[in-house]
This record gives structure tokens, C-alpha cells and sequence, in this order.
């Protein structure tokens, strides 16, 4: 999950149906042409490039098939874009609180060379490094980065994408994954986006052990006024316990003396 978070941070956090739980109207039943979907794409790619700083409402939702249970949390994300080409610094931020409940739950902040968790109630910052991405792409080579900076030809290669539905106000396209690397992150996702301005509007993916996980962005807005220091690494306050965790590896993390 912290890898999907970790991409999905740093762009807009997305959505899509949770089957029943969704704010989307109904599409129509006409099957959209595959020069449809070559189009809509390279439109995807033209729009993302253009993006420098991003705040969206969002809510998260979590269908655990294991136990059984639904959770649900709601917050806000940010996204600010540094540099150019091989030097762009993806900069992101995401607050979450269970809803009905008025206190921060988590929250993810992306610096370009990690990822921290930082969790309230254990009162504990987790620091995921971060491989260092390639020219366009967000984070990891992972099924998030997709979503934001992936060439059209790229995602075909890697994904197979349907154009499965549209109306006047959204389209609606269904991912799978090709590659093992990629089935390790999900193995179905449903994208739904605006079509005024192609900014994403839900995403639904289901993970391979059944789980499924909808982002829904009632509110986004691009190119907002951002200060850098929103996205300056978290501090540990006194008593918490920072733990570094290298993302390409596994193993037993690494408990470092937090800074004061």
C-alpha cells in the first residue's frame, strides 16, 4: 500500500467506483473507438505536463477482503512540481482523518528523496526511500506514475487500457497490468476523468489479494498558489520514534534517533 501511496502522493489522488459508493453519474452503453482512446491519451499527457501545482479534497476508501471491513478517511492533497526534465523534484503532501472524527489520522509528505508516514496515534514517522525516477515520471516505474508524466506510448506498452465508456461529463477507462513487476501493484484499475479538463476525477483499483481501494476527488485545483516549505521533511517531536525504511528492500527496518 505505502508504494501506491507513495506515487499517488505526489500527483492528485485519484479515484473511482467502489462499486455503489460513488458521486459519478451513469454512462452512456456506447463503446468508444480505439482512436478515441489514442486521442484521450495523448490529451492525458499534454495536460499533466502542464500541471506545476495542484490542492484537491479527496476520500479515501478501503475494502479490506481479508477481515471483511470498509474504512473510510477523508483529507487533502497537495502537489508542487520543481525544475525541469532530469531534474524535476515531484514535491507532495496528503492529510488524512478517519471520517467523523475531527484529528489528523496520517499523513504522507513526498521531498523528492523520500516518502515519510507519519502516524499520530503510534506516534511514530516512517522515511521510505525513494529510487531515484526516471526523466517524467513521478517516483517508482509503478502503476501510479501512470497517472501523471507517462508517455501515451508508454502506458500502451505497459498497460492494457480500455476506453469504456463516456458522456458529457466523464470517460472512463479500465487498466490491467501486463508485467509481473506491475501485477505486484494491482491487477485491475478503473480511471474516470473529467473531461472539461482531464484532470482525474475517481480511481478504483483492486489489489491482488482482492482488497479494493477507491480515491474520489470531489474538488481539484491546478496551478494554486503553494509555499515550498509545506513540503520541508517532518520533524519528530519529542518522544516519537523515526523509522527508515529503504522502499527496493526488505527486511527488518532500521530505528535512527529522531531529530529534536
Amino acid at each position: 500500500m505505502v508504494r501506491l501511496i507513495l506515487s499517488l502522493v505526489a500527483l492528485f489522488l485519484c479515484v473511482s467506483n467502489s462499486f455503489g459508493q460513488t458521486n459519478v453519474p451513469a454512462a452512456t452503453n456506447q463503446v468508444p473507438s480505439a482512436a478515441q482512446l489514442q486521442q484521450y491519451l495523448n490529451r492525458w499527457e499534454q495536460e499533466m505536463l502542464k500541471v506545476q501545482t495542484l490542492a484537491a479534497t479527496i476520500k479515501l476508501i478501503e475494502k479490506d477482503k481479508t477481515f471483511e471491513t470498509t474504512s473510510a478517511s477523508i483529507g487533502v492533497a497537495k502537489y508542487m512540481k520543481l525544475g525541469s526534465g532530469s531534474s524535476t523534484v515531484n514535491l507532495a503532501s496528503l492529510e488524512l482523518r478517519r471520517e467523523g472524527k475531527a484529528d489528523l489520522d496520517k499523513k504522507f509528505l513526498c521531498t523528492g528523496n523520500y516518502l515519510y508516514q507519519v502516524l499520530f496515534e503510534a506516534k511514530e514517522i516512517r522515511a521510505f526511500e525513494m529510487p531515484k525516477p526516471k526523466q517524467g515520471q513521478v517516483a517508482e516505474d509503478s502503476f501510479m506514475s501512470l497517472l501523471f508524466g507517462m508517455k501515451a506510448e508508454e502506458a500502451l506498452r505497459r498497460y492494457n487500457i480500455r476506453l469504456t465508456k463516456e458522456d458529457q461529463w466523464y470517460i472512463y477507462m479500465d487498466i490491467s497490468p501486463r508485467f509481473p513487476a506491475d501485477k505486484a501493484d494491482f491487477q485491475r484499475a478503473r480511471i474516470v476523468f473529467n473531461r472539461s479538463n482531464f484532470m482525474p476525477r475517481q480511481l478504483w483499483f483492486e489489489q491482488p489479494n482482492g482488497s479494493e481501494v477507491t480515491w474520489d476527488i470531489p474538488k481539484m485545483e491546478t496551478n494554486v498558489k503553494l509555499e515550498r516549505s509545506e513540503f520541508d521533511p517532518p520533524r519528530a517531536p519529542q518522544g516519537w520514534k523515526l523509522v527508515q525504511e529503504p522502499i527496493a528492500q526488505q527486511g527488518q527496518p532500521r530505528v535512527v534517533r529522531p531529530k529534536p
